[in-house]
């Protein structure tokens, strides 16, 4: 099984990638593997998938769960 190369970010323990094509290429198989598992179940109901990618202070590449939206509206309001 192929996997994209990652390492732990400083910022917490989560997997970090290097660049943002890597964690681009993670980011589709991680959804194909939910794909997969969901179609396993027969259903899709409940099921966390990742989102999208997002770039850590510290210059590192991870995947989230949250939407843009979700994001975008707890930063609006810790702004404020």
């Amino acid at each position: 099984m192929k996997t994209v190369e990652f390492h732990t970010c400083e910022c917490s323990d989560k997997r970090a990638f290097a660049d943002e094509r890597a964690a681009d290429k993670a980011l589709g198989r991680a959804q194909a593997k939910r794909d997969r598992t969901a179609e396993r179940r027969g259903q899709r109901r409940a099921i966390e998938r990742e989102n999208r990618i997002y770039q850590c202070d510290f210059g590192m590449w991870h995947l989230t769960k949250q939407s843009r939206r979700s994001f975008e509206g707890r930063t609006a309001l810790y702004a404020a």
